[in-house]
């Protein structure tokens, strides 16, 4: 039964029963409402704060799970690369370098793996710049890996060819040592002869008696044989394969034609005075992938002994 409150009247000397408005109690409810809410509400933040709740935990559990999974996964992709960088490092100083094949620039190496907007799909992901970081890494290593294996694969055809490939690398004088009077002109700058000026010699001049034998450097194929208009006169010019190119330039007569195969120490023509040549010589080049370099260093120190005999050995294959 709710309490009736009374109040006195002096004017009637009589106590009267005093009535509150609706909307005093009603705000009066609402009052102790708002205050107990507020109480329950701290309350529970504060015990919130103190104590994880079964979904908190389980949820921080999960978190720390993936956190671990993840540090490892980025520990093992800093192996990959660790160990992938190594084998590119012997890739291009070794096993390249063996068989005088060109490097993969690193560029090559890293680069090619997708465009910027290949991950536009997760730049709204809470975790996008983890998944970025993540995914941009594997693809990385996805690429290296797959360039590294292109190389292997070159690299074994290569050891495969090895003994094809010795056999037609330019490595001896195209003159038999016994003939040599002597080098004329070396590889690099130089005053021409002709025009005065300085200018790049891209081989080696070998001087001697006209008439005199010139031999193929290395097995390959003739890919010309006649006069040239651009100051070599009669010229031969030999395609070995793998990138090896000889030209043997200023010959009195040529003793094969294009297309064909020889070998080497295999005579191919006789030293002469043709096209632009201030006296008997030949002029000698090492084309490697375009570019002439210094025949010298395809040079092996033989004596005429050594060189009669492989002479001689050339022959021999046809007498058998």
């Amino acid at each position: 039964m709710a309490k009736i409150k009374y109040q006195f009247n002096p004017h009637t000397l009589t106590f009267d029963v005093v009535r509150i408005p609706f909307y005093k109690r009603f705000a009066k409810i609402l009052i102790h409402l708002v205050f107990y809410t507020g109480i329950f509400l701290g309350l529970g933040y504060s015990f919130s704060i103190i104590y994880d709740t079964p979904v908190e935990r389980a949820l921080k559990r999960s978190n720390a799970e993936y956190n671990l999974k993840y540090e490892l996964a980025q520990k093992r992709i800093l192996q990959l690369n660790q160990s992938l960088a190594a084998i590119e490092e012997k890739d291009n100083n070794i096993y390249r370098a063996i068989f005088e094949a060109d490097t993969i620039p690193f560029s090559i190496r890293k680069g090619g793996y997708g465009g910027h907007q290949k991950y536009s799909n997760l730049s709204n992901s809470s975790n996008s710049a983890i998944l970025l970081k993540t995914l941009r890494s594997l693809d990385e290593l996805t690429w290296r890996a797959y360039i590294q294996s292109k190389s292997f694969d070159e690299v074994i055809d290569l050891a495969k060819n090895k003994e094809k490939m010795i056999l037609c690398i330019p490595a001896i004088q195209p003159i038999n040592v016994k003939d040599l009077g002597r080098i004329s002109d070396f590889y690099g700058m130089r005053i021409h002869p002709i025009t005065r000026r300085r200018t790049m010699h891209n081989g080696i001049d070998f001087a001697g008696p006209i008439g005199t034998p010139i031999y193929a450097t290395g097995d390959g194929v003739v890919i010309e044989a006649g006069y040239s208009f651009h100051g070599y006169g009669n010229q031969v010019v030999v395609d070995h394969g793998f990138g090896y190119k000889t030209r043997y330039a200023h010959l009195h007569d040529i003793s094969v034609k294009v297309g064909q195969k020889v070998k080497r120490a295999e005579m191919i023509g006789t030293l002469g005075n043709t096209g632009r040549s201030t006296g008997p010589h030949l002029h000698y080049e090492v084309i490697v992938k375009g570019r002439t370099v210094n025949p010298i260093n395809y040079f092996n120190d033989m004596t005429e002994e050594d060189y009669q005999k492989m002479l001689e050995g050339y022959s021999s294959q046809f007498l058998d």
